[in-house]
């Protein structure tokens, strides 16, 4: 076997290392913050509700991860300041940052769209994790840490779908953020990238597809894989492979792992 980084990688590559990982509690950032856990890190599971972040915690610690739970509202400065402080006082420094933060809207044509819930989605899903992100970028500047952070988009930020226009041009933000943050971040060392989920099978789309039958056949018929949705663990290993230290070359870019279904 050739002596290249995975020969001879440590057992756990991420040991010493610490991760904030918003929306840990639940989905895919469960199982990133789970992915990350299994190579070494020690874990902040953040975000709402707070009693979830502290179960998922407490989880983490029962296989032997040091890990601390705490809420994290994006929309508030206090709170990410809160998250910074509660990270740095248990483990020292924040290595890497995944957020998976983000909200939809319910299905509705474009036109029927009130201000008051454009202004809530974009508050979260752009807003709220351009400051995460921003201020989480201080913090590991300041200790002179080399960073990765990774932001969870959606496929629907390159391919729209009828009637979530507010959801799909937010998602193109957070796409086009991972870019400008990667190149206002890369002189501090600290590397920015995505991952773009398709369809993911999660309890919440297993209602859609039983509810909406006409919904699952549209998605396969679009989908060229026979697998017509991802999985969470394929997710979390994209997403660590990104916050792996053989990641040094890496930033702006957003994985686009959707079965295919943006290639046509």
């Amino acid at each position: 076997m050739s002596e290249n980084w995975f020969a001879k990688q440590p057992q756990e590559p991420l040991a010493g290392k610490c991760a904030i990982v918003v929306g840990g509690n639940s989905g895919i950032g469960k199982a990133a913050a789970e992915a990350i856990a299994a190579a070494g890190a020690n874990l902040v599971i953040a975000g709402v509700p707070e009693q979830g972040c502290h179960e998922e915690a407490e989880a983490l610690k029962a296989q032997g991860t040091k890990a601390v739970g705490v809420a994290c509202d994006v929309t508030s400065q206090e709170s990410i300041d809160n998250v910074i402080k509660v990270a740095e006082e248990n483990f020292g420094q924040i290595d890497i940052l995944v957020t998976s933060a983000g909200i939809a809207l319910p299905r509705m044509n474009a036109v029927d769209v009130k201000p008051e819930q454009w202004d809530k989605l974009f508050s979260i899903n752009l807003k709220g994790n351009f400051f995460l992100m921003t201020s989480v970028a201080r913090a590991m500047e300041a200790k002179n840490i080399k960073g990765k952070m990774v932001v969870v988009a959606s496929a629907r930020g390159i391919n729209s779908m009828e009637n979530i226009a507010p959801y799909c041009i937010a998602k193109a933000g957070v796409m086009g953020m991972v870019r400008s943050l990667a190149v206002d971040f890369a002189k501090k060392s600290i590397l920015v990238n995505g991952i773009a989920p398709g369809y993911v099978y999660t309890p919440m789309v297993a209602k859609v597809f039983e509810e909406q039958p006409q919904q699952e056949a549209y998605v396969k018929s679009r989908t060229p894989l026979p697998n017509y949705t991802g999985t969470q663990d394929e997710m979390a290993a994209a997403i660590l492979h990104l916050v792996l230290p053989v990641t040094e070359y890496t930033t702006g870019q957003t994985l686009v792992l959707d079965g295919g279904w943006s290639i046509q």
